[in-house]
């Protein structure tokens, strides 16, 4: 299976332009394709609606309320009780859109025009439900606030009905960005026409769409492989991951499997470097050497696996030199987690960075000491692969943003790290964002809450460099870290419940999401898609 597409709105309009000029796919005939799909979603999701109580179909404006026609039309042809109400007058729609309204009129659909909110008001406190609404009020075309009876309509949905189906996107949400703008559909369900787009898997928004269903307009197949973004899947992973490994060799030794480095660690934070170490041998490196300053190694060297190994940071700058010569023995260097912020920490940063030709994660601490002394050009010209790991407010001082800039347009400051690093650059969150130096864009989106919690992006760290240690590429090695560190989580949160996890249930759970993610290649999956067509 090809990984899937996501767009933003911008391309997914100018798909369909193309769909109607080269191949007379056209407004009309996609607009049924959507219609006629959204509703087959519908009856299948929600039986029984329509029987008793009136599933109350709401349109908007453009072609989300014309596909809310379609719908209309194709509940109303298999029996289904159906009132619309449009939320601007009839004569206001255009092309296929006026099209659909026209036909609804003359096969006697009950159309109501909500020029004002109190109407709708009125016909629930005497309306019987529970009641099914169809969200086609705006969809993607969404530009600016809410405002005025739209905000009002918007609202007294929410309040009002207990089932609602969003077409496209839950009005008010941003489909480039996830932003809510003003207030939004609080849908069970979405069904994304194409492709999906950004701010399907994008908080706030995300939280807003309920299930999401995508479902085939018959654009051309091709589509589906273009693009430079894409939504990050199990089987993506696992094809990536036996490529590279194959079956594990059973009579390999354990340097066959990589030695990676682990930097980090500080008096009173020396259990990231732990975690991170732990996790790197647990995603399979052959072999692990933590590193930390003399004054934090006996606090550090009773929390390593038994495993592991040891080697001591230079206190004196000018022994960092000799360095050089001992990190060529390493697979991948992970440097960052807990390693503080004294004056020697640049040093040897600068030391890893300029002479060191293997994969570097950079993680944590590191990313803090890169951006307060603008050290991105070192990441810039290095021989070897790098992978930096910031969560927003790392992101903004890397990039000397507002962090409310980095949340508003995360693509925009990813594409601004790469820029300057040269580097695959993560972006942790809920939702997080890959990009490669070649600007392909991956987004995995697998929230839970228990990843909240302490350690977590250490664990990240670790896993991405073990997989760098045993051979992979910068950005599949942060594909598949980033995809089993989700899987290993929700594995831990099936055990242990999400509110008790700490880290090192994540890490505990590594070889049992290997082996499920074994099980799953092959096999139509994941979490938050309910079909993906």
């Amino acid at each position: 299976m090809d990984p899937l597409r996501i767009c933003n709105n911008q391309e997914m309009r100018a798909l369909d332009k193309i769909a109607e000029t080269e191949m007379g796919i056209g407004p009309v005939l996609l607009m049924e394709n959507a219609g006629r799909a959204a509703t087959e979603i519908i009856i299948s999701s929600f039986p029984h609606a329509g029987v008793e109580q009136e599933i109350l179909v709401f349109a908007g404006k453009g072609n989300n309320a014309g596909d809310a026609f379609v719908v209309a039309r194709q509940l109303m042809s298999i029996g289904k009780k159906v009132r619309v109400f449009h939320l601007i007058r009839g004569t206001d729609y255009k092309g296929a859109t006026l099209a659909n309204f026209t036909i609804l009129q003359k096969m006697k659909a009950k159309l109501v025009l909500l020029s004002e909110s109190a109407e709708l008001d009125a016909f629930f406190d005497h309306a019987r439900g529970p009641h099914l609404a169809i969200d086609g009020i705006i969809g993607t075309g969404l530009k600016g606030d809410l405002e005025g009876h739209f905000y009002e309509v918007v609202e007294l949905i929410n309040k009002n009905v207990e089932h609602i189906v969003s077409l496209d996107m839950p009005t008010g949400v941003s489909g480039d960005t996830g932003l809510v703008q003003g207030i939004a559909i609080e849908a069970s369900m979405t069904v994304s026409f194409g492709f999906p787009r950004l701010g399907h898997f994008l908080p706030p928004g995300a939280n807003y769409r309920g299930k999401l269903v995508n479902v085939d307009i018959s654009l051309p197949s091709r589509f589906s492989k273009e693009g430079d973004k894409f939504l990050l899947r199990a089987k993506t992973v696992a094809k990536k991951m036996a490529q590279k490994f194959g079956s594990r060799d059973r009579y390999a030794h354990k340097n066959t499997f990589g030695h990676v480095l682990m930097i980090g660690g500080s008096v009173g934070r020396t259990g990231a470097i732990a975690m991170a170490t732990r996790a790197s041998l647990r995603i399979g490196a052959g072999l692990a050497t933590a590193a930390t300053w003399a004054d934090a190694m006996p606090l550090l060297a009773p929390q390593l696996p038994i495993e592991s190994m040891t080697l001591g940071i230079p206190e004196n700058e000018k022994n960092f030199d000799r360095y050089i010569d001992q990190l060529e023995q390493f697979s991948a260097v992970v440097v960052g987690p807990g390693i503080g912020n004294r004056p020697e920490t640049r040093k040897l940063l600068e030391v890893l960075l300029s002479t060191y030709r293997g994969p570097v994660v950079i993680d944590a601490d590191a990313l803090n000491v890169i951006a307060q002394h603008q050290m991105h050009s070192l990441c810039m010209h290095r021989k070897g692969p790098t992978v930096l790991t910031p969560h927003p407010g790392e992101m903004a001082r890397l990039l000397r943003w507002k962090k409310e800039a980095i949340v508003q347009d995360p693509i925009a400051a990813l594409k601004k790290c790469v820029e300057m690093t040269n580097a695959v650059v993560l972006l942790k969150g809920a939702a997080t964002l890959l990009l490669s130096p070649e600007e392909v864009l991956y987004v995995n989106h697998f929230p839970n809450s228990g990843m909240a919690t302490a350690g977590s992006g250490d664990v990240l760290a670790g896993m991405i460099g073990g997989l760098l240690a045993q051979g992979m590429s910068g950005f599949d090695a942060t594909q598949a870290g980033v995809y089993m560190h989700s899987l290993a989580g929700a594995r831990a949160a099936a055990r242990v419940h999400t509110r008790g996890m700490i880290a090192s249930d994540i890490i505990r759970s590594i070889p049992y999401a290997y082996k499920e993610l074994q099980k799953k290649y092959g096999e139509e999956e994941h979490p938050h898609l309910a079909k993906l067509l």
